[in-house]
């Protein structure tokens, strides 16, 4: 097939884009320049230069296309760019190309997150569950399925809206591996939450099996076991070495936390520059939940390749 993907220079992007190409789809790759998209262009893909902004761009991406990837998103951007301008805004322009065009597509996916879902105390929360987000960014891509889902509903869009989980691997950020090698690693809470995660091959996998086989409707794309944040930094540590990560919560009472977060976010915005702490990370970092991947394993007998995290996170810190 031919295959958009938006956010091929993300975490997600290029492994994604590598597993399709191996799967011998023909893939476009929305990027915004050519120069930093090298590695996207070694793997295979034709690069459309653009953003999320620019309808022509995405016009021609998704008018070529037979299935579309949206993954480009974010957290936070630089400044005032916030999680709804990222998540929403970014899929206004797509989404309508997608309504112009959902006749002939073989299928639209749309890479959401399982902070959509918020805090359930450790609660296993299957594909039907409906989303209470409680961050900004849960929010965000709440907006963004429902934008997209109007546009499936009024079209006949074949929409596959994929919750994720934490995603892990080699050189990604939720690793902290510099900060555990170099002692310098603290998180919010207690690391007794349990935390959704996914190497990031099998995540990229998954999703070229939604796109190519699955049917539409809402998926869950995490490995099967499921750690507390603390066995899931104590396996880093034991594979790099350093300090395992230490949590605040007994030495900062949560309202200093947040509202050093809030000004943290202020300051960053007023600087042009993207924050490290904010409120949303405090949350994130903080919730507890399980997810089901019952379509995965039954409709699409799905194989991981590291259903133990801690053969994963091994092998990620070797790579």
């Amino acid at each position: 097939m031919r295959v958009f993907v938006t956010g091929a220079t993300g975490q997600i992007g290029l492994p994604l884009v590598q597993a399709l190409v191996k799967n011998g789809h023909a893939v476009t790759a929305l990027v915004r320049s050519e120069s930093a998209a090298a590695e996207v262009r070694a793997a295979g893909a034709t690069l459309l230069v653009g953003h999320l902004e620019d309808a022509d761009a995405i016009e021609r991406g998704v008018a070529g296309a037979e299935l579309v990837m949206h993954l480009a998103g974010g957290q936070r951007g630089p400044g005032r760019v916030d999680a709804d301008r990222l998540n929403r805004g970014g899929t206004e322009a797509i989404a309508a190309a997608a309504g112009r065009h959902a006749a002939r597509l073989h299928g639209f996916v749309y890479a959401s997150s399982c902070a959509v879902y918020g805090d359930r105390s450790g609660l296993w929360l299957g594909e039907d569950y409906a989303p209470a987000p409680q961050t900004d960014y849960g929010r965000s891509k709440v907006a963004a399925e429902s934008l997209l889902g109007e546009v499936a509903a009024r079209t006949g869009l074949k929409l596959h809206v994929v919750r994720i989980a934490a995603v892990y691997g080699p050189g990604l950020r939720f690793m902290q591996v510099d900060r555990i090698r170099a002692g310098k690693a603290w998180l919010p809470g207690e690391g007794r939450n349990l935390v959704p995660v996914v190497h990031v091959e099998d995540c990229a996998a998954a999703l070229v099996a939604i796109g190519e086989r699955g049917g539409p409707g809402t998926w869950h794309i995490s490995g099967p076991s499921t750690p507390t944040l603390r066995e899931f930094y104590g396996a880093v540590a034991k594979a790099v070495g350093g300090q395992p990560v230490r949590f605040w919560s007994t030495w900062v009472p949560s309202v200093f936390q947040f509202g050093a977060a809030r000004q943290n976010e202020i300051l960053m915005s007023r600087l042009g520059r993207k924050p490290r702490f904010t409120t949303d990370n405090l949350r994130l970092f903080t919730a507890s939940s399980r997810l089901r991947t019952d379509r995965l394993d039954k409709e699409l007998e799905f194989t991981w390749r590291w259903p133990d995290y801690r053969e994963g996170v091994a092998a990620a810190c070797k790579g």
